[in-house]
């Protein structure tokens, strides 16, 4: 677990989750950024210096609308002190003399080497760092920044990254029945996690376009949509709503419709109250597996959530990943987890 003693005098190359909406260049959702503050801080007091690395979005060439710049801004109001920023005519290891004790390197992916896996890029943004903290839970694709450099140096998990992974483990090892997954989205695609989840939940809701793919069965129940398509209907909504508060194990990943367009916002309105209202929310402790708990992720539902009046902290917690959150549930652990298990065995 990270803690000062392991930070202490360090340089510290810090791969944070910088993939947050942009708007006229402001951030116009902040819950990834503030997820990442703690660390953030925990590293500043402790640490010689910090270079802070992230990526946003998948830009097909270096541009400013997928810049870091905005990010950057917020940070700096947030932690009230400056931020050096590399853009360009950078040296490897420059960062960490002394001069900038707080850094922060443009989009990875402007550089091909990140999501080509390329160790020499990965060696070269090492350079200059005495231990790499990965607080980017979300970031599970493979890239050079998760898959190679903690090949090269130690590694360690942020704090955020460690509250993500002990919510989900419980879900995996020992989830309170009834267990249910509202699944959501757009892509036909993630329909797969349909069929890898089947047999970890006792039943699983499926609503939005992935609705219209998914053949009902024992124990996954595909919404009825509205004409239109862009809504779950609103016999589904109602009986979504009463599966939820029966539930004492609640994941929650996508909205139910398009809710962006102010107009097809019944079916996700309708979980999300459900969700936070729950009877079993409410239940004592000594009630059979104790009150409900309810998850909640992704970075279209972390959008939706202040969208249709709710708060984050209505729910018990608040992944920052959305298909992360999915495959952790699907296998027990994250890509990165497994990097570090293998290299600590290799090096026993």
């Amino acid at each position: 677990m990270l803690n000062p003693d392991i930070l202490r005098g360090k340089n510290v190359l810090l791969r944070a989750d910088l993939d947050v909406p942009l708007e006229q260049g402001k951030v116009v959702n902040d819950f990834r950024l503030r997820a990442l503050l703690p660390t953030l801080r925990l590293c500043l007091t402790n640490a010689q210096s910090t270079l802070i690395t992230g990526h946003l979005g998948r830009p097909e060439a270096k541009s400013e609308e997928f810049g870091l710049k905005p990010v950057r801004e917020w940070l700096e109001k947030a932690l009230h002190r400056s931020i050096y920023f590399i853009d360009s005519g950078f040296s490897p290891g420059e960062w960490a003399r002394g001069e900038f004790p707080l850094a922060m390197l443009d989009n990875l992916r402007f550089d091909p080497g990140e999501l080509n896996n390329s160790r020499e890029f990965a060696r070269e943004l090492t350079q200059g760092s005495d231990i790499y903290v990965y607080e980017a839970f979300a970031s599970y694709n493979s890239a050079a920044s998760l898959r190679i450099i903690p090949e090269i140096i130690p590694t360690y998990t942020g704090l955020q990254f460690d509250r993500e992974v002990e919510e989900l483990e419980k879900i995996v090892k020992s989830p309170v029945a009834p267990s249910l997954l509202v699944l959501s989205g757009a892509k036909e695609d993630k329909g797969e996690y349909v069929d890898n989840l089947v047999d970890k939940f006792d039943e699983i809701l499926v609503g939005g376009k992935l609705a219209s793919h998914i053949q009902p069965q024992t124990n996954v129940l595909p919404a009825s949509l509205t004409p239109d398509g862009l809504d779950i209907d609103d016999a589904s909504a109602r009986l979504f709503s009463e599966k939820i508060k029966a539930a004492k194990s609640v994941v929650i990943s996508g909205p139910l419709g398009r809710f962006e367009d102010g107009i097809h916002i019944v079916g996700t309105k309708a979980i999300f109250s459900a969700a936070v209202h729950s009877p079993a929310r409410n239940a004592s402790h000594s009630d059979a597996g104790g009150p409900a708990r309810v998850i909640i992720g992704g970075g279209d539902t972390l959008a939706a959530i202040p969208a249709l009046g709710f708060a984050y902290s209505d729910f018990d917690f608040v992944s920052t990943g959305g298909g992360a959150m999915l495959e952790f549930l699907a296998t027990g652990t994250h890509p990165l987890l497994t990097i570090i298990r293998n290299q600590t065995h290799a090096g026993s």
